[in-house]
């Protein structure tokens, strides 16, 4: 038993132990709402009542504002009521004794959710208080039966007829105010129990904080209606030692502080929420840009004033027109290069007349520091820029929503507000103007393309225009061997001299010596993303990127294209053997029906077994926003391949810290961590490497 617990004494932790009933999974329901609202409706008069007697006054016809409702159908359990105050009335006027009766009620409540046990606690008090205040109010009436009632309460004891005796005053003005207090309390607490009920705590963070001491508050709520019994009955048989209240009134105020403070921070979130939740319902079924724009950069939860760069007037300008939202953070390097790939779609909707672009910088906290970005920014750009743009349930709802993470996207809206594209970057990065009207349809239809290799690397060089245009075999090649890159070059060279059945063969070297060597694979990188984003099944389109990211480290590789479309990709070593051996397969290219192209990678193959599959490994870049597939299937053999994390130090890195899987000379190798190192230190950039090991396993 833990009759000698003083609660003074005690940390919160240890009362939560304490009082923490283990097993009780089931909860007993009831209409909690109504009984606190008949508690509320009896104690507020009669706290004013009680007050009334000690000040003399009388007001028996007083209206008292705020009376709560109550269901009709509602039943009081009575029973449960009378066995709780017959649990506290007539105790020892101890510390120790008021938290054994409290242990003893939570007990008793156990099948209840804490703030039921507090109400039910408070409704036994009720019970007998109400009553006690009424008579006390009415007892020189001259109704008898008032009288007599008053006389059971214990009423005479505490009068000097015919007014309160002034040696029993005090006592009750404190435990009037303690009740009044701890009313206070609980009622907080019921209402951050409806919070709960309406609100996920996710969504309200200062919710989840607020509860986690509810059993606590309980505790304590319940304790001080305890004393205040206790007190009660020794005050009405005019007992010398009493209850001290003084500490308990303390703590129950200091924990109405903290409740109301955090009710109020509730309430906050509450309300940045129903500003989202409004946004929601708003932009699920927009009629027009203008108003989808007023509610997104004019909310009533802006933190700043907006202002509009170059035109105030920007909801004028943009009715009946099509709008590019482009969203971003700051970064001065990476808005710059958007702004380049903008630029050019700037100047062809401008020349229509049918959309207008907008950039909205998604900043948490304006300083004079990117208010200098800012301003840098805003003078690269010809279209309409927003600053300030503040709303916390606009943000919201574009990170949640239309799926912003750090990484600019541009949302394409008709001039109904209606989305056509949640974030057309990644292909008006590829495709450029060509992306044009930047709508899902559209981008579906470019994902398709046969000739997307060719569309990508027209720009590096005229002659490309030409070859694709004369549906011409172009050989792509590069490397990181320059010796490979001099060889295959020569052996090339020789294969497009050579009087070759059905082939016209032309060269492009891409290697590292070429000047475009980086500028290509950025091309692929950004392909590969484009692909990726929001694409789960492998085409494939998608398993030839891979197989060219997996070249990328490569001492050679080569795509041969007919005309724009490719038709084939390969390990440069292997390749260059197959090239070496043109003889051996020329007569068979002569004497059969097939292509160049066929017979080329039919060789491939068959050298490509007896030199040993290689494992194929490639590095996606990490960029916020972008939904990667969980599993990515291996363009060889289709198996899954496995996914682990790189992280790579953008310095010198002198511990070798590296995570994924290698093959060297057709064998895999996994290189290890050479020495413990603090990833803090070290970690400059992250990617996501995928590999499969299948080839060498020989799953395939």
């Amino acid at each position: 038993m833990a009759c000698n617990k003083k609660p003074f004494q005690m940390t919160d932790d240890e009362i939560k132990k304490e009082i923490r009933v283990p097993g009780i999974h089931t909860t007993e329901k009831f209409d909690v709402a109504s009984l606190f609202a008949i508690v509320t409706n009896i104690l507020k008069p009669a706290t004013i009542a009680a007050d009334n007697v000690i000040r003399g006054t009388k007001q028996p016809h007083m209206e008292i504002k705020g009376e709560r409702v109550i269901a009709t159908s509602f039943i009081p359990p009575l029973c449960t009521l009378k066995e709780l105050s017959y649990e506290m009335v007539c105790k020892d006027p101890s510390e120790e004794t008021a938290y054994k009766t409290t242990k003893s009620i939570l007990e008793k409540l156990k099948n209840y959710s804490w703030h039921v046990r507090a109400v039910l606690t408070l409704a036994a008090f009720t019970l007998d208080y109400g009553d006690f205040c009424r008579h006390l109010d009415q007892f020189h009436s001259s109704d008898q039966l008032t009288k007599s009632m008053g006389i059971l309460k214990g009423i005479p004891a505490l009068l000097t007829l015919p007014s309160i005796d002034h040696n029993h005053e005090s006592a009750i003005v404190e435990v009037n105010k303690l009740i009044k207090d701890t009313l206070n309390v609980i009622d907080c607490i019921v209402t951050l129990e409806e919070r709960c009920v309406k609100y996920n705590p996710k969504d309200v963070p200062a919710l989840s904080i607020a509860t986690d001491n509810i059993s606590i508050y309980v505790f304590w709520a319940i304790i001080t209606v305890v004393v205040c019994t206790t007190r009660m009955c020794c005050l009405i048989k005019d007992e010398r030692k009493t209850q001290e209240l003084s500490r308990f009134a303390e703590k129950i105020n200091a924990i109405h502080v903290k409740l109301k403070l955090q009710i109020q921070l509730c309430n906050e979130e509450i309300e940045k929420i129903e500003a989202y939740w409004k946004l929601i319902r708003f932009l699920k079924e927009p009629l027009d840009i203008v108003e989808v724009l007023k509610v997104l950069l004019f909310a009533s939860d802006n933190r700043q004033q907006v202002k509009i760069f170059h035109n105030e007037l920007i909801l004028e300008a943009v009715k009946t027109k099509k709008v590019l939202l482009f969203f971003s953070g700051m970064d001065v390097d990476n808005i710059t290069e958007y702004v380049s790939i903008l630029n050019p779609i700037y100047e062809k909707v401008t020349s229509n007349n049918e959309y207008k672009i907008v950039w909205i910088p998604i900043v948490e906290q304006w300083t004079i520091e990117m208010q200098k970005k800012f301003e840098l920014l805003r003078s690269k750009m010809s279209w309409f820029v927003v600053q300030n743009f503040s709303s916390t349930s606009a943000i919201k709802y574009v990170k949640e929503q239309w799926h912003y993470k750090n990484e600019p996207i541009i949302v394409a809206l008709n001039s109904q507000g209606t989305v056509e594209h949640y974030n057309a970057v990644h292909m008006i990065k590829i495709w450029g103007t060509s992306a044009f009207p930047f709508t899902h349809r559209r981008d579906e239809e470019l994902r398709k393309r046969e000739d997307w290799f060719g569309s990508l690397v027209i720009e590096f060089s005229a002659d490309i225009s030409t070859w694709i245009k004369e549906e011409k075999h172009i050989f792509f090649y590069g490397g990181k061997d320059s010796t490979w890159i001099k060889e295959f070059c020569k052996e090339a060279t020789g294969l497009a001299n050579d009087d070759v059945k059905g082939a016209r063969i032309s060269l492009f070297n891409v290697g590292k010596d070429s000047g475009i060597e980086r500028r290509f694979w950025k091309l692929i990188d950004n392909f590969f993303l484009y692909k990726s984003h929001m694409v789960t099944e492998v085409d494939t389109v998608t398993k030839e990127i891979q197989k060219l990211l997996s070249y990328k480290n490569e001492k050679g590789w080569v795509v041969l294209c007919k005309g724009a479309r490719l038709v084939f990709s390969g390990y440069g070593t292997t390749v260059l053997t197959v090239l070496k051996n043109f003889d051996e397969w020329k007569q068979c290219l002569n004497d059969s029906a097939f292509s160049f192209e066929v017979c080329l990678e039919k060789y491939y193959n068959e050298q490509l077994r007896k030199d040993g599959l290689p494992c194929r490994d490639f590095d996606i870049p990490k960029i916020d926003g972008l939904l990667i597939p969980d599993c990515r299937k291996c363009p060889d053999c289709s198996e899954i391949m496995e996914m682990s994390i790189r992280f790579k130090c953008c310095h010198q890195n002198q511990h070798g810290f590296n995570l994924n899987y290698r093959h060297n000379n057709g064998h895999v190798t996994k290189v290890q961590l050479k020495e413990k190192v603090s990833p803090v230190s070290l970690v400059c950039g992250m990617t996501v490497t995928a590999a499969c090991e299948s080839h060498c396993q020989n799953k395939c």
